[in-house]
């Protein structure tokens, strides 16, 4: 019989993921891991097998709790609000070293795009996937009449999802929250969702 592991997986999964947020997937190594989550290497391998498979996992906790988000959003505001909400969550909203880390997703496809076809590929299904939010969100409100129709729903969703990525880039450079918001305000404005 196994024994139980002696550490909370959760926490070290969490640990993980900043980790991989803050540097990214091939600048953090196994003794950064190991520290930051404070586990032995056996747990480590017993639990989360190698870096690559726990990286898979961080990719995928980011991304569920960012759909998560955004889902949550379209239930709950109207559909011009969104990018909004998106927009001051993700850059506004968060601590100011968060911030900087940009976005977990963003950073994969930039650092591995051409490298690692792979995870390259996981990280750009979880940006679609929440540009397929937004674009629901946004047909079920023209369908309503309460969002204007002179673009599709599909390409306001690719729209957002284009400044949230350069959005994303920007807040690793710009350092304050002051410009993020005049960003953000200059990006919902060309996108005719300003308030």
């Amino acid at each position: 019989m196994a024994r139980p592991a002696a550490f909370d997986r959760t926490k070290a999964l969490e640990a993980a993921m900043n980790l991989f947020w803050a540097r990214g997937y091939s600048a953090t190594s196994l003794p950064d891991l190991l520290d930051a989550m404070a586990i032995a290497r056996s747990s480590f391998y017993a639990s989360f097998g190698t870096k690559r498979k726990l990286f898979i996992e961080c990719l995928e906790l980011f991304g569920d709790r960012t759909l998560a988000m955004v889902v949550t959003d379209a239930d709950n505001l109207p559909a011009s609000a969104l990018p909004r909400a998106f927009f001051e969550s993700t850059l506004l909203n968060v601590s100011q070293r968060k911030v900087k880390n940009g976005c977990m997703m963003v950073n994969t496809v930039l650092e591995l795009a051409g490298v690692d076809p792979e995870l390259n590929l996981f990280a750009t299904q979880k940006l679609n996937a929440i540009e397929g939010a937004f674009a629901r969100a946004f047909e079920q409100a023209q369908a309503n009449g309460e969002l204007n129709a002179t673009r599709s729903a599909t390409e306001l969703a690719k729209m957002v999802m284009t400044i949230n990525l350069g959005l994303r880039v920007q807040s690793r450079k710009v350092q304050s929250k002051a410009d993020l918001k005049s960003l953000i305000e200059n990006s919902l404005s060309m996108l005719g969702l300003a308030a």
